[in-house]
């Protein structure tokens, strides 16, 4: 192939050091979740043996790590071959694993019934809010000790039915083992990966 003009050939050199980010990143994020497997002992200390629900998380960066670490090779590859087709499909897989992370670091709202609290402090917290305007419930379903139930209508706030008690301070508690660790990875890892992803792609489109 004929020797390519400066800019492009720049993007090229651009493109495979942000791909060495990217391989950090995948590193950063096994790391993660070899941690979060091997924390798993203080995670049971907090919430017991629904915790495994959270290891999860860790599980999944542990692939999600690895994963990318071969996603930067392929994109090396793709560089070096100037290879559409590779680089299409880097840029595709990247997005995914981006979207995977994004979501993997929000999981907390699913975390209600696991530690079985309402809130941020109390189930009274979304009196008055858009979700209450909205479905006219004064709690989501998730703050029910039995979802399942009929009495787990979104009215019924009695303590037999709701847990009453806010999630910050059960959240802290994780925030200062694991969970902030995998969350906060996660998404230090995505925003280490965007570059790369917005690289590729303009790499695609100039080898177009």
């Amino acid at each position: 192939m004929a020797e390519i003009h400066t800019p492009y050939a720049s993007l090229k050199k651009l493109l495979s050091l942000l791909n060495g980010f990217v391989a950090m990143s995948g590193i950063l994020l096994v790391g993660l979740g070899i941690g979060g497997k091997c924390g798993g002992a203080s995670l049971t200390s907090v919430l017991g043996l629904s915790s495994a629900y959270l290891l999860h998380v860790g599980n999944l960066c542990l692939v999600m790590g690895c994963v990318t670490v071969l996603l930067s090779c392929a994109g090396w590859y793709g560089v070096a071959k100037e290879s559409r087709g590779m680089l299409l499909f880097c840029i595709l897989s990247m997005v995914i694993v981006l979207i995977v992370e994004v979501t993997a670091a929000t999981v907390v709202l699913l975390f209600f019934p696991i530690l079985k609290c309402c809130g941020v402090n109390n189930y009274t917290d979304f009196s008055g809010s858009s979700f209450e305007m909205t479905t006219g419930h004064t709690y989501p379903r998730g703050c029910c000790k039995s979802i399942g139930t009929v009495t787990c209508d979104g009215r019924n706030v009695s303590t037999n039915v709701i847990h009453q008690k806010g999630c910050f301070h059960k959240l802290l508690k994780i925030t200062k083992t694991q969970s902030f660790t995998l969350s906060g990875g996660s998404l230090g890892a995505a925003a280490i990966q965007l570059p790369g992803i917005l690289a590729t792609l303009l790499l695609f489109i100039k080898l177009g």
